[in-house]
Parts: structure tokens; C-alpha cells; sequence
């Protein structure tokens, strides 16, 4: 949470702004190492020709990772890590993890499991998309003033407020 709130606090910068964005069935984007693991699937799922060639309890080994597996989000997290630090991210210090910035761009990058935030200089933010779906399948990007924008659970709501002073603030409220 303290990643994120930092990166919303980037985003409301003048001239930034703040994208959200979740990967598409994340683990199965990357393979599954490890020790060979097979699966059986329900009868109704088979293909015909299985069905044909009159198998009982056919396995076959697992190569994708598969939310459910102990390993699968491991596998994921270091897949995603690659892709991004290929792209150009330099990941931020190791307190930090699936942190990144972007020196180019100017842009921080949270990465929570499969949800994507993405904060800093509104002219670059499509530039950023672009170089992470190179390598990674990720849904249509919103912001964070759009309806049904949810990160981590949350819905951000950017506001106006008048601070003592007169000045006009910009605060930014999780519900």
C-alpha cells in the first residue's frame, strides 16, 4: 500500500497523472519450472478425439504456470521482473519489490500480482503501456477518474480542495 500511495502521490504532480491497469490470466503468461507436474481434466473437458481413442484417465504435464499451483506466482513475478527490466524499468531498491522507474519516461511502475499502476508525466503514460505489453498481455489501461477503476480494491477518487491559505490542493481519497 505504501508503493502505491506513493505513486499516486507522483501522479497528482502537475502535468501527471495515474493509470491502472490488470494483466491478462497473469500466470498463465508464464511457464512453470520446477518439479514435472501433471493434471487430469474433468471427462467434459476433453478433446473428442480422447473420448474416441476410449482413454480412462488421461494426464498431461502442466507447462503453464496455473493460479492454484504453490509455485505458479513465483514463476509469474519472475517473468513479469524480466519483461519489465527488457523494456527499460530499472527496478527500485530491494525495500522496494516490483517497484520500477522508468529514467526515460520519467515514469513508477507498481506491480501488485497482476495489477499494474503506473504514475508520472501524462504525455508519456501510452509510451509506457507500449513498452510493457512488448512482452506482457495487459488489459485496456484507465484512469484513475474512470468508473470501475479499482486498484488493490480500492476506488481513487482525485478531488479539489481549498487549502486555509486560499491555494487549491489536489488530494486524493480511497474508498
Amino acid at each position: 500500500m505504501q508503493a502505491s500511495k506513493t505513486a499516486d502521490t507522483y501522479g497528482l504532480f502537475p502535468g501527471h497523472d495515474i493509470e491502472q491497469a490488470d494483466a491478462k490470466q497473469a500466470y498463465t503468461q508464464s511457464k512453470l519450472g520446477g518439479t514435472p507436474t501433471w493434471v487430469t481434466f474433468p471427462y467434459e473437458a476433453w478433446p473428442q478425439e480422447w473420448k474416441d481413442r476410449g482413454m480412462r484417465k488421461p494426464y498431461c504435464p502442466l507447462i503453464l504456470s496455473l493460479y492454484g499451483h504453490p509455485d505458479a506466482g513465483g514463476y509469474w513475478e519472475q517473468h513479469c521482473d524480466r519483461i519489465v527490466q527488457k523494456a527499460g524499468w530499472k527496478p527500485l531498491p530491494k525495500e522496494w519489490p516490483s517497484c520500477y522507474f522508468h529514467p526515460r519516461l520519467k515514469l513508477l511502475l507498481i506491480v501488485y500480482v497482476d495489477d499494474f499502476k503506473l504514475a508520472g508525466p501524462e504525455h508519456n503514460l501510452k509510451k509506457g503501456w507500449a513498452l510493457l505489453r512488448q512482452g506482457l498481455e495487459i488489459e485496456p489501461e484507465k484512469t484513475i477518474d474512470d468508473k470501475g477503476a479499482v486498484y488493490l480494491g480500492c476506488r481513487l477518487e482525485r478531488n479539489k480542495i481549498k487549502l486555509p491559505s486560499g491555494k487549491m490542493a489536489t488530494s486524493m481519497t480511497y474508498n
